[in-house]
């Protein structure tokens, strides 16, 4: 789905969805965390956008950024890109999971507002900022961010098999019958 739909929209709904929820999750407990008895239905309407939230996110912002981190790094450095994305990413849940309950505490409706101001940002970033990779394949990517790493890294590639293809080696292998040898030459 990813492919066939693209990123950028991805990313630009998930980022619209998630910030609407937050506006009006923290909207909900402005107005009515003093007495949620007596305001049940608006206490369930705040879990079911939360429910929302989550939902946009896993369908969204929670796929698409991993393929965008396997897809952005020139082969040279792929390894390291992606390995500094999970990091980022486990370092940004911890993040959340430290600082979020108490900001639930002292800030009640505006931790909520906090978010919906960075999801308005992530919207102003993937619009204006990151390029659709859609249908683009890795070989592609330099284009599409235009770069020229992978143009030398296929220029290494290149020399380094030259390199390797002028070094030969013989082998001798001995084969069926005890003494019956061949001369194998590895390139």
């Amino acid at each position: 789905i990813i492919d066939r739909v693209g990123r950028k929209p991805m990313l630009l709904v998930g980022s619209a969805v998630m910030g609407v929820s937050m506006v009006i999750v923290g909207v909900i407990v402005a107005k009515f965390s003093h007495d949620w008895p007596g305001h049940v239905a608006a206490g369930w309407t705040a879990v079911a956008l939360i429910w929302v939230y989550i939902a946009a996110f896993g369908a969204t912002w929670g796929p698409v950024s991993w393929t965008l981190v396997s897809e952005i790094f020139p082969l040279s450095i792929r390894a390291k890109g992606a390995s500094i994305g999970a990091s980022s990413n486990w370092l940004n849940n911890f993040a959340i999971a430290f600082f979020v309950p108490p900001m639930l505490k002292a800030w009640r409706w505006g931790t909520y507002i906090f978010f919906s101001v960075f999801l308005a940002a992530a919207i102003v970033w993937v619009w204006f900022f990151l390029p659709e990779t859609k249908n683009a394949t890795l070989e592609e990517m330099d284009r599409v961010f235009n770069s020229q790493a992978g143009e030398k890294d296929a220029a290494l590639l290149r020399e380094a098999k030259q390199e390797v293809s002028m070094l030969t080696t013989k082998v001798f292998v001995e084969k069926g019958e005890k003494g019956h040898v061949e001369e194998i030459q590895l390139v």
